[in-house]
């Protein structure tokens, strides 16, 4: 009698154990957010050989899990419209059913501290509306939908992920990403569909742990410069340095997942790093290859902010580094933060500034919508240096006008003569609203003219629209 017992109950076991066989990744969850109009992947696991079928919006779909247990079934959506819809999934006897899935779009947002920086703040620094944004969430908690990616280091490839589909009440937007929140909040109101956000940064992390090996091999970075790479030394305690660390753990596992696009905002740890641009461009061309298309990639110039010496010029010079991804990254933009940084923290409280004006740049770059702001940078254009000393300034992109006609005073500018030592100089807005007037008199023959060009200046210099002017020079010199 015990050995029959004995025999049923590892049948029991048994079946138990084939019945947890069939399985979908993490990312398709109660909740989920589908990128409309579009093909989405969906994938899981299963018994091989097993036929998995699916059922989607009225539509049937049907394929066998692989050899190595995984299947995979790409859906076809439609317009966002409001409706909650059920994916039911089923393989034999197994199925799961999804419930409350709707049709929107879909960001993916990465990078260091300040894009993981909350809602709620870091201790001692603080968001500004962050409580007012925690406090008003469940006005828009169903519209703005957030899976949230905490996967430590990896050093192999994961298949998956530990995180669902949440709505952003006030207690998970609190500890969102307050850029993601942002972002997604401005954008769900603007175009009336669902927002997802995928909030994946990682506070500290190098740009090279977002991305493989490989990746790093074909960038076109010199030898010299991997050398550079591969001497950081991982540590621990501290926040991922290395090559794959993030990308095993926190880019791999949903790798596909159909969205819209990237909001990106790092730099902070590769500060210095001339092959910045190439590294970006290698990380986003590996990304859009995994997903199989061109995601659109907006990313955040560092902003101002004394790094140890305000007067260094370490961070300007990045910033050229990092402007240049535009011009060998197509479907890349960048979004300006030169007069919301704060010289005391690297983490400054203007997340919302910043947030909006991704929203603008999607709007505009990706949604190809007529929004009445114009986003674009304003460049160096023409520098005339005149007879008594006076330097003219012309910028492109400006829009209407620079700066403010009731406060004309620009702060940021400096000349240098043939010794090329720099001082600070008076500037203003002129009468045409175009052009800016530097003088100096310590530098009564000026060659070269700079705005913003030290890691902190108090620089003020917008567009009337408030779209912050970044670092120019019109000199090519090292420093």
């Amino acid at each position: 009698m015990k050995r029959v017992l004995y025999i049923f109950a590892l049948l029991l076991v048994s079946g138990f154990a084939q019945g947890q066989t069939l399985r979908v990744a993490h990312i398709f969850s109660d909740h989920a957010v589908f990128q409309q109009d579009t093909s989405v992947p969906v994938w899981g696991w299963g018994t091989p050989g097993k036929t998995v079928q699916v059922k989607w919006d009225g539509a049937r779909y049907k394929t066998q899990v692989q050899a190595d247990s995984t299947w995979r079934i790409t859906l076809t959506t439609g317009k966002a419209d409001g409706t909650a819809r059920t994916l039911s999934i089923k393989s034999g006897k197994e199925s799961i059913t999804l419930q409350d899935i709707v049709l929107g779009e879909v960001w993916i947002c990465s990078g260091q501290s300040n894009m993981e920086m909350p809602l709620a703040g870091f201790g001692f620094q603080g968001v500004e509306g962050g409580t007012d944004a925690i406090m008003s969430a469940p006005e828009t908690a169903a519209d703005v939908r957030i899976f949230n990616i905490k996967t430590p280091r990896r050093y192999k490839p994961i298949a998956d992920v530990d995180a669902t589909w949440q709505y952003s009440t006030s207690n998970v937007a609190a500890w969102t990403s307050a850029i993601a929140y942002f972002f997604g909040r401005r954008l769900t109101k603007t175009l009336g569909v669902p927002v997802g956000i995928i909030a994946n940064p990682w506070g500290g992390s190098r740009i090279e742990c977002w991305m493989t090996k490989e990746a790093l091999d074909a960038s076109g970075i010199t030898a010299e410069e991997r050398a550079a790479i591969d001497a950081v030394e991982e540590h621990l305690d501290r926040w991922p340095e290395t090559p794959e660390l993030i990308w095993n753990g926190r880019v791999k596992p949903i790798a596909g997942y159909a969205a819209k696009g990237i909001l990106w905002y790092q730099g902070c740890s590769n500060i210095g790093q001339k092959c910045y641009d190439k590294l970006q461009k290698a990380m986003v061309e590996l990304w859009r290859r995994e997903w199989g298309r061109d995601l659109p990639f907006i990313f955040t110039l560092l902003a101002p902010y004394d790094h140890g010496d305000s007067n260094g010029r370490w961070r300007p010079h990045f910033i050229q580094t990092q402007l240049n991804t535009e011009k060998i990254l197509p479907q890349s933009w960048a979004v300006c933060a030169e007069t919301l940084g704060d010289q005391a923290t690297i983490h400054p409280p203007k997340k919302r500034e910043i947030a909006d004006m991704m929203v603008q740049r999607a709007l505009q770059n990706v949604y190809g919508m007529e929004t009445g702001i114009s986003i674009e940078l304003p460049r160096l254009d023409k520098v005339e240096f005149c007879e008594d000393g006076t330097v003219k300034v012309r910028l492109t992109q400006i829009w209407s006008n620079l700066g403010s006609m009731s406060s004309r005073k620009v702060i940021g500018c400096e000349l240098a003569g043939q010794d090329r030592q720099f001082h600070l100089a008076d500037a203003e807005v002129d009468w045409d609203g175009q052009t800016l007037i530097v003088r100096c008199a310590d530098v009564p023959h000026p060659v070269a003219v700079r705005y913003g060009f030290r890691n902190w200046m108090g620089a003020n210099l917008t567009k009337t629209n408030g779209i912050p002017v970044p670092p120019f020079r019109s000199d090519d010199w090292e420093y």
